[in-house]
């Protein structure tokens, strides 16, 4: 099994990477690890489908974002987390009603590039597992995908997890 997974880290090449401070707006919702799969596609979709088109400061097209924000001390058998479908913007002005804004930190990540049509594996664990055995910790409380573009709910995206 170790070959295995040295295999699938090659293959998959996780890096650390640094990212700058940007903005987001977008839609969110809150959800447990139970429901996830059921909620977060739905607000995704109805995000990139019908509400994406009113964020007129948009940048960095046709890049979009889904963000996750846990509580403090997060239990994941039983607390909800925030989920945000998003994409970067210049400034928060003209903000769309019913929308959030959030300001993401500069910040080093994990990355990892992930495809659900061909690759079987968790990719949350995957990356975690990868960037600890390399040494770093996991910090702050959020992490995100990157959607270039999104093409509904089998999308290849890249994960960012923040690490020190």
């Amino acid at each position: 099994m170790e070959g295995n997974h040295q295999k699938l880290v090659e293959r998959l090449m996780p890096k650390i990477v640094e990212k700058g401070e940007f903005k987001v707006v977008g839609v969110s919702c809150n959800a447990t690890m139970m429901d996830k799969d059921m909620i977060i596609p739905k607000l995704v979709d109805e995000f990139h489908h019908s509400r994406i088109r009113e964020i007129k400061n948009r940048s960095n097209q046709p890049i979009s974002y889904g963000i996750f924000v846990d509580p403090p001390n997060f239990d994941p058998e039983k607390d909800e987390f925030t989920w945000i479908a998003g994409v970067e913007v210049t400034n928060f002005e003209r903000i769309p009603q019913g929308m959030i804004y959030r300001t993401i930190p500069a910040h080093k990540y994990a990355v990892l590039s992930y495809d659900p049509k061909t690759d079987e594996i968790n990719p949350y664990q995957f990356l975690y597992q990868w960037f600890t055995s390399e040494g770093y910790e996991p910090t702050d409380l959020f992490g995100f995908e990157i959607y270039n573009p999104y093409n509904g709910r089998d999308t290849a995206y890249t994960l960012y997890l923040p690490i020190k």
